[in-house]
């Protein structure tokens, strides 16, 4: 005759011996638990992923130059260059005057160090390799045509 008793705990079950109930339950739940660890740790590594691409779109994002960055041609002789992070410089043969410069949409403020140089609005567009700069004020007042160095 077979003992149906369940075995106690540190005995080993021979085979062929029937599970009581509630040693089906602990091992469903048992069961139940690896898969909720296994849905949990497989829910934080989709979650980690789309942390680090978000993080790689900001940061591959915020290191974009703007369409300025470069070295602009004014008339053979005066260059203004633009670093694609707000700073650049109006370089003459013989003196170089740096700036810091905002774009909002197609409005440029550039803000000359020097306060001798006077600071200046513009409406910009840019096509290909040519820059066009209208307003400003004053003596700076006019339309400028700068063409891209390479």
């Amino acid at each position: 005759m077979q003992d149906y008793q369940s075995p106690r705990p540190g005995e080993h079950r021979q085979p062929g011996q029937y599970l009581s109930e509630s040693e089906r339950m602990a091992q469903r739940n048992k069961k139940k638990q690896k898969q909720r660890r296994m849905l949990f740790g497989g829910a934080a590594a989709v979650l980690i992923v789309i942390v680090v691409v978000i993080v790689l779109i900001v940061k591959g994002c915020s290191g974009r130059t703007d369409v300025l960055a470069g070295t602009w041609d004014f008339d053979g002789t005066t260059t203004y260059s633009f670093d694609g992070e707000g700073s650049g410089a109006m370089v003459l043969p013989s003196i170089s005057y740096d700036f810091t410069y905002t774009i909002d949409g197609n409005k440029l403020v550039i803000d000359y160090i020097n306060e001798s140089v006077h600071d200046s609005p513009y409406e910009f567009a840019v096509d290909g390799d040519i820059l066009t700069m209208v307003g400003g004020e004053g003596k700076v007042g006019g339309t400028y045509k700068l063409t891209r160095q390479e």
